[in-house]
């Protein structure tokens, strides 16, 4: 009986963690230019277990001190960006 419980909880836990993966998927469907960069380099780093702000700023906040975007606009599009990041960790 236990080997079934274990199994089936083996089962289980990816798919949970690729239901939550599709959600995020599917709202960054809605994104686009920087936003959309911005989730799919971070979304890896959210799925690892980094914060949201490590998986996020740590792709734009070098874009920024460059030059290269805004802080403006690395601050609009790092939220929008986490509308969709943060699915990944819903329980």
């Amino acid at each position: 009986m236990l080997r079934v419980a274990l199994a089936l909880a083996f089962v289980a836990a990816p798919s949970f963690a690729l239901a939550d993966r599709s959600h995020a998927d599917a709202c960054s469907q809605k994104l686009s230019g920087l936003a959309l960069e911005t989730y799919q380099a971070s979304i890896g780093g959210a799925q690892g277990g980094k914060t949201l702000k490590q998986a996020i700023g740590g792709y734009l906040k070098p874009l920024v001190e460059s030059g290269r975007i805004s802080e403006t606009d690395g601050k609009k599009s790092g939220f929008r960006a986490a509308m969709c990041v943060r699915l990944v960790h819903r329980k």
